[in-house]
């Protein structure tokens, strides 16, 4: 009897420490999870507004907060430099950056200098781009479609004898050429005459604003189209300096085209979704194989608003998204 109450006893101690054992364990693995760094995304884009970015940016904070993740914003001095942004992205890269989230001022370029960096942590590239490796990632609005969109807009509203003027600026990024390419082949044979303004060896040091103004003076036009956010504030700062009124149409997101739209100095807007631009690149940063299951088959919308038609509902969930 006394070694079977010796026995129990044993066994008793062996499963207490048992239980203690696994007690300490869960906690120690509770605790390295729960003190665990959240991961950190770097989102880094062209040009130097921040406030241009922050649809987009909105869209990828929204993912980061669900999943615990960190989201920092990262802009450039100027629009083209794409050795700064080099620089920002290997700066980056070194601090340790879990996932990185670029609009690449030059698509080729940048894309080079991250094929050669054979990173381990996931890349999404925002906006267009041409000449995906296998494995790469670009989350983007059709960009030729809202180009040929804009273009058959300007067939349906002007004549047929009318002179339009394209801007060929900022077509280093993927983005904006595909744009231009779809505009073209949408007006091309529909309009009078087709003026093209792009800058030359001579014109390369000027800002944007002078030279659309030297070519505002230089040829008449009736019709002037900008291709993204930059150009078309600079068509509109162009056009007050000198005292003119155009018919602009063009493919932007920044506030002044939206402003400039209802006070009609653009006829038409092409305007895409950026906020869920911003939220399914985060998402593929940070998860791509969720992202993949669930919207390998989302679409980012795109609207082409006038003013007698920015107010509808639809159009004013897109163009306003945080006004009740």
């Amino acid at each position: 009897m006394k070694r079977i109450r010796e026995n129990k006893s044993l066994l008793f101690v062996v499963i207490l420490l048992i239980a203690f054992l696994l007690t300490y364990i869960y906690q120690i693995n509770f605790e390295t999870v729960d003190e665990k760094e959240p991961k950190h995304v770097s989102m880094i884009v062209y040009g130097d507004d921040a406030e241009r970015w922050e649809n987009m940016r909105d869209g990828a904070l929204l993912v980061c907060e669900e999943r615990g993740a960190q989201l920092s914003l990262f802009t450039m001095l100027s629009e083209n430099d794409a050795q700064e942004q080099k620089e920002i992205i290997e700066r980056e890269i070194e601090d340790g950056a879990d996932a990185l989230m670029i609009a690449p001022c030059n698509s080729k370029e940048i894309k080079e200098f991250i094929d050669q960096k054979r990173l381990r942590i996931p890349v999404v590239y925002i906006e267009s781009m041409e000449d995906m490796s296998l494995g790469d990632k670009s989350i983007a609005t059709d960009d030729y479609a809202m180009g040929r969109a804009l273009g058959e807009e300007i067939v349906e509203s002007e004549s047929d004898i009318v002179t339009v003027a394209i801007i060929s600026e900022n077509t280093e990024r993927d983005s904006v050429s595909l744009r231009e390419k779809g505009l073209r082949d949408a007006i091309e044979g529909k309009v009078g005459k087709i003026i093209n303004w792009s800058r030359n060896e001579y014109k390369t040091n000027s800002n944007t604003r002078m030279f659309i103004q030297r070519a505002i003076v230089s040829e008449a036009t009736d019709v002037i189209v900008a291709f993204d956010n930059s150009t078309t504030d600079a068509v509109l700062d162009a056009l007050t300096n000198l005292n003119k009124t155009s018919k602009v149409y063009s493919i932007s997101t920044s506030n002044k085209a939206v402003y400039n739209l209802y006070n009609k100095e653009i006829k038409a807007l092409v305007y895409p979704d950026e906020f869920s631009m911003g939220y399914l690149s985060a998402m593929y940063a940070l998860d791509s194989s969720y992202a993949s299951r669930k919207y390998s088959r989302k679409k980012i919308e795109y609207r082409t608003v006038r003013k007698e038609n920015m107010y509808d509902e639809e159009n004013q969930t897109l163009l306003f998204p945080f006004v009740d």
